[in-house]
């Protein structure tokens, strides 16, 4: 499995460090830094360097002695930044010569970009590390570099990843941090690339695990002497932090397993129902549509007939209405006339009962002049 390492850092003289003798460690020669006179004799180390080259900008290379000590003039300032390097890791599924054609390209990509020199160290894996360890030290200028016409090398401004991001913003650039996060996604697609060219199937991703969607916390780097006394059996911090995340991992990926197979199964599961209900319905399709025939005919009918009886049943209707009109009518005459003959009968009755209370007072006043 391919592994993904795309780290940056600067080289500054505020952190004690030499341009000129980080090149020398990483190219596995001897340098002098012509500027404090201090010797960095790391031919040593020259075994463990599978291959090493100079890019700079216009084509051709430099001599890496007149590179470095030129970059180490160019800059002032006790604190300032004399170069970049940025540390990748190369596939180990690739041959040597396919691994240091990788790491040039990257380099020629470096030097497009920014216009800066670049030298390219590929470093094998160490005799007591991991032996899939293939990574390489890809040194950049903080400065562009041109070949002047008297045929030496001229530094100029610094190049766009070295500024501040308020320079940046008023160059209508991005965050130095965006810019960084886009050099490790250019890289990712250089090793793709060259997976693929090699019938490789193993890839990387520049993105964190959190961005590609996994349950799965990354493991810390181990340096070469960490590997190495893990080798020895020598358990170490990162070696343990690494074992136990190993581990949590491991968990996550059988819960996600189990689950993924039950998921599969429900879906299988609910695939043969469909398939059941499907072809159950291609059975009944026929008797179906016959059934559906047979009732729409039925319904056409019933609806001719009764478009037949509403005429009639509108008339019947209308002379029902009228007859029912007509019985009310009647009704409320003969309400009425009773009503009369109970008036006049209460007037007669009382007629004659002032008639009678009249013969009465009549008696009673002769009565009395006797």
């Amino acid at each position: 499995m391919a592994i993904y390492r795309a780290e940056t850092k600067p080289i500054s003289r505020s952190a004690g460090r030499s341009v000129v003798a980080a090149a020398a460690y990483r190219a596995g020669e001897d340098l002098t830094n012509e500027v404090d006179g201090h010797e960095h004799k790391y031919s040593p180390r020259q075994n463990s360097v599978a291959h090493k080259a100079i890019f700079i900008p216009g084509g051709g290379t430099a001599d890496r002695s007149e590179l470095w000590n030129d970059a180490e003039r160019s800059e002032k300032r006790k604190d300032a930044r004399t170069g970049r390097e940025w540390v990748v890791a190369l596939p180990h599924e690739l041959t040597s010569e396919q691994r240091a054609e990788l790491a040039d390209s990257f380099a020629r990509e470096l030097v497009q970009r920014y216009g800066v020199a670049v030298d390219v160290a590929v470093h094998l894996p160490g005799d007591e590390g991991d032996d899939r360890n293939h990574h390489a030290h890809i040194m950049t200028t903080t400065r562009t570099v041109e070949r002047g016409g008297d045929g030496k090398l001229s530094f100029g401004d610094k190049s766009t990843i070295e500024l501040s991001d308020k320079k940046r913003q008023g160059m209508g650039l991005g965050k130095a941090a965006d810019e960084v996060k886009e050099v490790r996604q250019l890289w990712a697609g250089l090793a793709n690339a060259a997976l693929e060219r090699a019938g490789q199937e193993a890839r990387i991703d520049h993105r964190s695990n959190a961005e590609q969607g996994l349950d799965r916390v990354p493991e810390r780097h181990m340096g070469p002497n960490v590997v190495a006394l893990e080798r020895k059996g020598h358990q170490t911090p990162t070696g343990n932090h690494n074992r136990r995340i190993r581990a949590e991992n491991a968990q996550r990926a059988e819960v996600i397993d189990f689950a993924l197979a039950k998921l599969a199964q429900a879906v299988n599961a609910m695939r043969e129902g469909f398939e059941r209900v499907a072809q159950a319905f291609d059975r009944l399709t026929p008797p179906i549509q016959q059934k559906a025939e047979k009732t729409a005919n039925k319904w056409m009918a019933f609806s001719k007939g009764l478009k037949a009886g509403a005429a009639k049943d509108a008339e019947a209707e209308r002379k029902r209405q009228m007859d029912e009109r007509m019985r009310l009518a009647e009704e409320r005459l003969r309400a009425a006339a009773a009503e009369k003959e109970r008036a006049e009968q209460r007037a007669k009755n009382a007629k004659e009962h002032q008639e009678m209370l009249q013969a009465r007072r009549d008696r009673g006043g002769r009565g009395r002049g006797r």
